[in-house]
């Protein structure tokens, strides 16, 4: 017996329900990531909010001029600078604000699925500046923790686009490498993983 065979039409067809499927995986694939800048902007946000409601409450910034192990904003008693220097400093920072139920342990996840941190700025570390707290997104300044995709867009979008300039920093350097970014950069084109930090005091 004779096997009949597709025929053109219908292999265009197919062809056709193909591409359109691809291209809806693509395009939803552009809307989770553009998502997930906009979510890491908010949970910046956030924390932000959380850092100057503490202040409102207590008259200075969570961690600064706290001992090691403080678990009540009546133990911090030591010298303040208005910046969260140190390790102790920094472990006092999410302690206080978790205790005051300002802010939930779950807030502190990022939606690049790591934790946010606490950090003091140095010159030419982490694209940071001397006398500036950031938000890390990781433990240091410096630590290579995320899509330097997610950190291009979020700094093109929300800031200057300029790694070591502005309130949103990168580890990345000024450039139009896959690794680097600046200004009016394609973000999505970029590969690698950065260290991203964002201001938060003063």
């Amino acid at each position: 017996m004779k096997q009949r065979g597709f025929t053109l039409v219908e292999l265009a067809i197919v062809l056709v329900i193909v591409g359109l499927i691809l291209g809806l995986a693509f395009k939803g694939r552009d809307l989770i990531d553009g998502a997930r800048v906009k979510s890491a902007q908010a949970s910046a946000n956030k924390i932000q909010a959380a850092v100057n409601i503490f202040f409102e409450r207590y008259q200075f910034y969570p961690g600064d001029g706290c001992p090691a192990g403080v678990a009540q904003p009546a133990q911090c008693n030591g010298a303040r600078n208005g910046l969260i220097n140190g390790a102790d400093e920094i472990a006092a920072f999410w302690t206080l604000l978790i205790n005051t139920a300002i802010l939930t342990n779950a807030e502190r996840t990022t939606p690049f699925g790591t934790q946010w941190g606490v950090a003091a700025g140095a010159n030419g570390v982490g694209g940071t500046t001397t006398n500036i707290s950031y938000l890390t997104s990781g433990p240091a300044t410096n630590t290579a923790a995320t899509d330097i995709r997610y950190v291009c867009a979020l700094d093109s979008q929300y800031d200057d686009g300029v790694p070591n300039a502005g309130n949103i920093r990168s580890s990345a350097a000024v450039g139009v490498a896959v690794n680097q970014y600046q200004a009016n950069a394609d973000c999505w084109s970029k590969t690698g993983q950065v260290g991203l930090s964002i201001r938060i005091l003063p």
